[in-house]
């Protein structure tokens, strides 16, 4: 369930509180917050009445307050909020920004730890910059904060959406929700945000999907490409003896389950909803891998390489009679 503005907006008084011992006028604590002087004193009354437990309301002298927060620092589950907590103000701080994406470059370079004398190096995911100023990005954050319904141009068609959340796949940015207009197949689908055009909120008729409902649908998603709602189904594969040390390290695949073979090989199964969902990786492990079940997969995996083999044919005839 959503927070209220007003929940909202004690947590981030609570913060803003934390950031500054000496504490806060009512007027600064207003216009942190882009509300008038009766709202704040509307929430100074209400952290006097205990609205968060644990946290009281401390007046320094006239007009200046703070907090005092007697909640336990031992409490591993309050620990696990304020982690949430300080993420949520981080994010806070860059939508003050009035381009994020200008700064892109300066933090990735930041993330890569080369300012500082450090024996490791952490490679950061690229991902596509996001210009959180564009009026179509603007647009899809109203409507899905609103839950409501939108209309949009992509590529040339019009589609008709229950916009959902804005999500970053494999660097890219896009468009999660559900075309209303689709009958035939899943309705849950993505859209590249870069090609997204001409959005229209239509917040006379909004959608009753559940928030939970919403992530759990993202966290089973391995991909951009997984149909989500679609029927799901195991893909067995064998990976070689030469790389399953390495293999085994982290999961490749959605659902991974292995077994060490007698020759040191590894059998993987694989549960999935669309075979996007692995293609890529198992092209990247491969020739070190085979797909085993299911057939056709296995068939038009195999009709694939042969392809890649004959268009390069002559190539590689000559490759290999340098070789002899």
């Amino acid at each position: 369930m959503k927070k209220s503005t007003k929940q909202q907006n004690i947590d981030k008084m609570i913060r803003y509180f934390k950031s500054n011992p000496q504490g806060y006028s009512s007027r600064q604590l207003a216009d942190h917050l882009g509300c008038d002087m009766k709202t704040i004193q509307n929430y100074y009354d209400d952290l006097r009445a205990n609205y968060v437990e644990g946290v009281e309301l401390v007046k320094i002298k006239k007009g200046y307050y703070t907090i005092v927060d007697h909640r336990s620092p031992i409490d591993h589950a309050a620990i696990e909020i304020e982690k949430k907590v300080y993420l949520k103000l981080a994010v806070e701080v860059l939508e003050g920004l009035t381009d994020i994406s200008r700064h892109h470059d300066e933090v990735v370079d930041d993330l890569k730890l080369r300012k500082v004398n450090t024996a490791y190096y952490v490679k950061p995911e690229e991902y596509e910059k996001l210009n959180t100023d564009k009026e179509e990005i603007e647009l899809l954050e109203d409507a899905i904060l609103e839950d409501a319904v939108i209309i949009f141009r992509y590529k040339g068609r019009d589609y008709h959406v229950e916009p959902y959340r804005l999500v970053n796949f494999d660097g890219i940015w896009y468009l999660y929700g559900k075309d209303k207009e689709e009958h035939t197949s899943s309705p849950y689908k993505t859209w590249m945000l870069e090609f997204i055009d001409d959005v229209e909120v239509d917040l006379q008729h909004k959608h009753t999907m559940p928030d939970a409902l919403i992530d759990q649908h993202l966290e089973e998603a391995d991909s951009a490409l997984s149909v989500i709602g679609e029927a799901q189904f195991d893909v067995h594969l064998k990976v070689s003896a030469h790389v399953a040390e390495i293999f085994t390290r982290r999961n490749h695949f959605p659902d991974q389950k292995h077994t060490i073979q007698e020759d040191g090989s590894l059998l993987v199964t694989s549960t999935i909803s669309s075979y996007f969902d692995i293609d890529p990786e198992i092209k990247s492990w491969f020739p070190h891998i085979e797909i085993l079940e299911p057939r056709e997969y296995r068939q038009e995996f195999l009709l694939q390489i042969e392809q890649y083999r004959e268009k390069f044919k002559e190539e590689i005839e000559a490759l290999c009679k340098t070789q002899e």
